[in-house]
């Protein structure tokens, strides 16, 4: 009789149920068996405790209240489990992102699989890493992604990057009332509610600045605010040695568009500790990554306090993430 194949086991994490739920489909399609789906850190770590043939776990890099670098962290150093993160964030993300992941010694690195061929390398990927020791593979995007070392010349500027949904504009006409943006500074504004060109118009008045509209793409300069209009994504690509501001209409994570933490890790990537992240209110824990990424790399975070919020969620989220860091994390009322 022929001996029945031995499945290899994971566990899917992440937010997003469609992304779990088709990382399911791919990974059962090649003979995995999946132990459990969990949106976070808690429900992760309550499915180690209950079953002890996990094999591998794939995590998303945006979760509900943390995120996966956390996680990720916590599975390699304390519970020694081989992970894997698997995330759309990658698709657009900075090579610099993907490098951090591999330090941290990730099994595997892949941006989430779309194609027929992406798949079928994914899953042969995915097989190796989790039946042998070797280093941390990369699977490197297909799509356009931020390469650092394409710009010409280094930027040297301070960059501001604005994060907020519902109740969020109020508190930023204010904080645009306080903070002064000079010829070497620029400040993206990176909100769920921008709508209307209105809302533009009214930011141009209060910072007396150029004041430029993102949605397909727009050169990148100091000295200009840009506005993420809200409905699409946003990154940084380099073009012929040139920082550009590009407009997409991927879905990413939850959905959130455009996504905070996509636009925090792609200029904390450029700015490095010049980027200084700002928090407002809003629900959910977009701004969470990309938080933790600025102060990685050196920047600065500074959130809304929760009790002048209109909605306390996402500074909340942000704060309690970076003081878990043992970082300064400073808070304005607003």
């Amino acid at each position: 009789m022929k001996k029945q194949e031995t499945k290899n086991t994971a566990v899917i994490v992440g937010a997003c149920p469609w992304d779990r739920s088709k990382l399911r489909q791919i990974l059962e399609n090649a003979n995995f068996r999946i132990i459990e789906e969990a949106s976070s850190v808690k429900q992760t770590l309550e499915s180690i405790n209950r079953f002890s043939d996990i094999g591998l776990i794939l995590s998303e890099l945006e979760l509900r209240t943390s995120d996966g670098l956390e996680l990720a962290r916590v599975l390699i150093n304390r519970y020694k489990m081989n992970v894997a993160v698997v995330s759309r964030l990658l698709r657009h993300s900075s090579d610099i992102l993907l490098k951090e992941l591999a330090i941290m010694n990730v099994r595997l690195v892949s941006p989430m699989p779309m194609t027929r061929r992406e798949i079928e390398n994914f899953v042969q990927v995915l097989k190796d890493v989790s039946c042998t020791n070797t280093s941390t593979k990369i699977i490197l995007p297909k799509t356009s992604h931020l390469k650092i070392e394409k710009l010409e010349r280094k930027i040297n500027g301070e960059v501001f990057v604005v994060g907020g949904s519902t109740g969020a504009l109020k508190a930023l006409h204010q904080l645009l009332r306080t903070i002064e943006i000079g010829d070497e500074q620029t400040l993206v504004v990176c909100l769920h509610t921008v709508k209307s060109y209105s809302i533009v118009k009214k930011i141009e008045a209060i910072v007396k600045r150029n004041v430029i509209e993102v949605s397909d793409a727009k050169k990148f300069e100091l000295g200009n605010v840009y506005v993420l209009r809200s409905g699409k994504n946003y990154k940084l690509v380099v073009k012929n040695g040139k920082l550009f501001l590009r407009g997409f209409r991927e879905r990413l994570g939850l959905g959130y568009r455009p996504s905070i933490n996509l636009v925090m890790e792609n200029f904390s990537a450029v700015f490095g500790e010049r980027c200084i992240g700002i928090v407002l209110s809003g629900y959910g824990n977009d701004g969470v990554l990309g938080s933790r990424l600025i102060v990685m790399r050196g920047g600065k975070i500074i959130v809304q306090d929760p009790e002048t919020a209109k909605i306390p969620l996402m500074p909340r989220f942000v704060k309690k993430t970076i003081d878990s860091l043992g970082k300064e994390c400073e808070t304005i009322k607003l």
